[in-house]
């Protein structure tokens, strides 16, 4: 996916090498890799909160604090992290830093009310949801 230039490596004569550049990425290949990024943290996401569903009635507030705070959480900084070490298309860094903005004040609201998710997503959640749509993602995004 992401091309890298190595033109000038090993240069015998200076005893150096030259930096490695990473070429920036068109917007379906950034895409492509952020929606790739997503299906893994949502998959995480979806089989958790289908175990807490499988019982009957209500699930417990306890069980839902602990995947809110042992699943959800560190499936979504994974996420945020992963697409943060991409480069966005030129042009396009403000709109992806403002998914990953929503993303991470949607990290908080769950971390401040881990037992709250298992009625409603976080308001931060379905905006990082909807700026990603927008933008053009298909996957990004708690449903």
């Amino acid at each position: 996916m992401l091309g890298v230039s190595l033109a000038g490596c090993g240069d015998e004569e200076e005893g150096g090498f030259s930096p490695v550049v990473a070429e920036p990425m068109t917007k379906v290949e950034f895409l492509r890799e952020a929606d790739r990024i997503c299906v893994g943290s949502e998959a995480q996401i979806e089989a958790a909160a289908d175990d807490l569903l499988t019982g009957r009635g209500r699930p417990d507030p306890d069980e839902v604090e602990r995947v809110a705070l042992g699943v959800v959480v560190p499936a979504l900084e994974a996420e945020v992290a992963a697409i943060s070490a991409l480069t966005p298309p030129p042009g396009d860094e403000a709109r992806v830093r403002a998914i990953l903005d929503a993303t991470e004040r949607g990290i908080a609201a769950v971390e401040a009310d881990p037992r709250d998710v298992s009625g409603r997503v976080p308001a931060p959640l379905r905006q990082a949801q909807q700026l990603a749509e927008a933008y053009g993602s298909r996957e990004c995004g708690l449903r």
